[in-house]
């Protein structure tokens, strides 16, 4: 810890504090702070008379009751507790005035110790950040997007099966099938079956879901009316744990069987799926997403590659309480996400397995990796003169003009680190006054601002399954 201590009094009226600072890493500073009596009595009368205006004793009007009384009834801690909340900021806000220190964060108050009354408060400051040479040696590998036609076709294909039509066949089941049918399993020394369904439509397909291991298989031939009895061995993952494991009877009647039918891709297909003339237009319609998908995939790739190499190659400094207050609206997020579909965070990790403690790890650590990034990135902007766009005043606000000035700072870093902008590339942004900070001071950041620390969107990618 390195220690530069300052020692002051502050004249407040007739009453003084003493405070002495001390700088703690990272970007932080320490408040000791030293009330004299007088003060934190005042204090005390003060809360006093805030409190005596709201009880009621018997036999006098509010606030008239003799002062004993009252504080019998509400006791001393209350009223000096009522006092330290209004005093305890006071004093700490006099310290950091008297101090020059600008805070970043929130003042935390560590601890209050009485006779005489001492604060100590703990201050985050603004974060600082180095950037490393990111012009000489930051460097990703290109790659342009590649669209074959395997993947138009892939997403032709994907197209079709949504539209699939089940046809009624009048043939012994196959793999792939459709099929209504009844179903019961039973297992020894349980009276009530473990399964028991009428009219329930399968898939048959032994990579699906099914009762257990092999029961696709066992339907295979089978025709409508036909009854089979056979033995397969449960799940050792089953929801009953008692039923894991172990053989049971299964016994199904078959009721139908439809077969999948895939449109034929024709003009008329075009004309179902959307404002398409022909398969041609459809086609070349979906060749024009796969290849914006796949340039967003690949401007996706560099921007990662290159933030992830800028922050490594840049000194960040900043207050723990940052990562504190990051990773608490993280999890508020996460858990009101998880609350809308039903469950409990509590449920949730339950059912995925996973320890509050390592949640908790994970959320903290995302947080900070968030944090890293988007200070290194910010002072990157201010590097390279990077402005938001210009906008109608009537369209300005605060987060949109921070959206696109990132957006316009990540084309930039990554115009660099591809060795795009390195030889007289067009410069992002406006030129700034002389007042300003111009590309030749060194690129450092203090920011004065609160962070902005929302992960940067990603662009949705089609499924692929």
């Amino acid at each position: 810890m390195s220690e530069a201590v300052k020692s002051i009094h502050i004249q407040q009226g007739v009453a003084r504090v003493k405070v002495s600072s001390t700088e703690l890493p990272p970007r932080q500073v320490s408040l000791d702070i030293e009330v004299e009596q007088e003060r934190l009595d005042r204090a005390v009368d003060e809360a006093f008379r805030r409190l005596a205006g709201r009880v009621d004793v018997p036999g006098f009007r509010r606030g008239k009751a003799p002062r004993s009384m009252i504080e019998r009834m509400i006791g001393r801690d209350r009223i000096v507790e009522e006092a330290l909340d209004h005093l305890v900021p006071e004093v700490v806000s006099d310290a950091m005035e008297q101090q020059k220190v600008e805070p970043y964060t929130r003042p935390r108050v560590e601890s209050i110790e009485f006779e005489p009354l001492r604060v100590k408060a703990v201050v985050g400051l603004s974060p600082k950040v180095e950037l490393g040479d990111y012009k000489d040696s930051l460097r990703v590998a290109t790659e342009e997007p590649n669209v074959g036609a395997e993947q138009v076709e892939a997403v032709i294909q994907r197209l079709r099966d949504s539209y699939v039509q089940w046809v009624p066949v009048e043939r012994g089941v196959q793999i792939g099938d459709r099929v209504g049918l009844d179903l019961s399993a039973t297992i020894e020394g349980r009276d009530e079956p473990i399964l028991d369904s009428k009219e329930a439509e399968y898939v048959v397909d032994p990579a699906g879901a099914q009762p257990a291991p092999g029961f696709a298989e066992q339907l295979v031939g089978l025709k409508a009316g036909d009854t089979k009895t056979f033995q397969l061995t449960m799940p050792e993952d089953y929801r009953d744990t008692e039923v894991a494991g172990k053989p049971a009877q299964f016994s199904v009647t078959l009721h139908w069987v439809k077969q999948r039918e895939l449109p034929s891709l024709d003009d008329d297909f075009a004309q179902q799926v959307g404002d398409y003339s022909d398969v041609a237009a459809l086609r070349a319609a979906i060749e024009n997403q796969v290849r914006e998908r796949e340039a967003e995939r690949v401007r996706e790739k560099l921007e990662e590659e290159a933030m992830s190499k800028l922050v490594e190659i840049s000194s960040i400094e900043f207050p723990p309480q940052l990562v504190d207050h990051q990773a608490q609206h993280m999890l508020d997020t996460f858990t009101r996400n998880v609350e809308r579909q039903g469950l409990q965070l509590t449920q949730y990790l339950r059912l995925i397995g996973k320890e509050r403690d390592a949640f908790d790890e994970e959320i903290r650590s995302e947080a900070e990796s968030r944090i890293r990034r988007s200070l290194v990135l910010d002072a990157f902007a201010d590097a390279e003169q990077i402005e938001p766009e210009q906008t109608e005043p009537e369209q300005q606000n605060a987060d949109s003009e921070a959206r696109t000035r990132e957006t316009k700072a990540l084309a930039r870093l990554v115009e660099l680190a591809t060795g795009d902008g390195r030889n007289g590339g067009a410069k992002s942004g406006k030129e700034k006054s002389a007042k300003e900070k111009t590309a030749d001071q060194p690129e450092t950041s203090d920011t004065e601002r609160q962070t902005r620390v929302a992960a940067a969107p990603v662009a949705p990618v089609a499924e692929e399954n």
